[in-house]
């Protein structure tokens, strides 16, 4: 029941900082009150939306595997899938480039919950083939994110390759678990609840919010601040009126 509460705080309190995030980037773009108030409210439903549906679902073991066809595989695809074609939308591709680098990385310390499949492990609840390397290796993302975040915003010299290394090891070390994860059977049903609230719902968006960063650092549409910029900047225009926001240049 512990093990319950952590996984549903832990991943509500990480999607609400995802949208204070995409609530930053809202208030980057051109002034239009309506159009913004629009993308605030359409966007907290969606992401509230889409927690409590997977949490939901998650909870009556929809996503077990002895089902055809199996669905933690297919959420997630279909979730990518979702996320990748909003970027097609002009409007949606403006909101990113306008939430500031250090966020899009410093949030991916939620993946230190990666190191549940160390505990399932332990506990003897899943083969070491796989925790190991997907616990590891989420931890270590999730450890070096607020490093990486700080880094970039300090304006380090090497803070974009930094950036862009750490980006990519996220993705390699998110793909080769689910990888292993769809080539071993783990236990007659899968993955249960809460853990599988990790690959229906937290690695999809850890992909997603990998894809944005490394979009922003390839591209070189996300700059690092000045010196003089407050290093509460994301905090600050969280709070600010999102029509203040947009009338003035906000840090990308």
């Amino acid at each position: 029941m512990t093990l319950i509460l952590v996984q549903v705080i832990l991943q509500s309190i990480s999607s609400t900082l995802s949208w204070a995030g995409f609530y930053v980037g809202i208030g980057t773009l051109p002034r239009d009150e309506s159009r913004q108030r629009l993308w605030i409210i359409g966007s907290a439903i969606v992401f509230g939306a889409w927690l409590f549906a997977i949490v939901l679902l998650a909870s009556q073991n929809v996503f077990r595997n002895d089902v055809w066809p199996p669905l933690v595989p297919l959420t997630l695809i279909a979730t990518l899938a979702i996320g990748y074609l909003f970027l097609l939308a002009q409007t949606f591709r403006g909101i990113i480039a306008g939430i500031p680098q250090h966020w899009l990385i410093g949030i991916q310390t939620f993946r230190i919950l990666g190191g549940v499949f160390l505990i399932r492990y332990v506990q003897g609840q899943l083969p070491g083939a796989f925790a190991i390397p997907a616990g590891v290796g989420d931890v270590l993302t999730g450890v070096l994110a607020p490093l990486v975040a700080y880094w970039w915003y300090a304006s380090k010299s090497y803070a974009r390759g930094a950036a862009i290394a750490w980006n990519l090891f996220g993705m390699a070390d998110t793909v080769n678990a689910i990888t292993i994860g769809s080539l071993i059977t783990i236990g007659a049903g899968g993955f249960v609840f809460p853990t599988v609230l990790i690959p229906v719902y937290a690695v999809p968006r850890a992909l997603l919010i990998h894809s944005y960063s490394l979009i922003g650092l390839l591209r070189k549409t996300s700059r690092q601040p000045r010196p003089t910029e407050s290093p509460h900047y994301g905090i600050e225009t969280l709070l600010a009126s999102p029509s203040s926001s947009g009338s003035r240049s906000a840090p990308r």
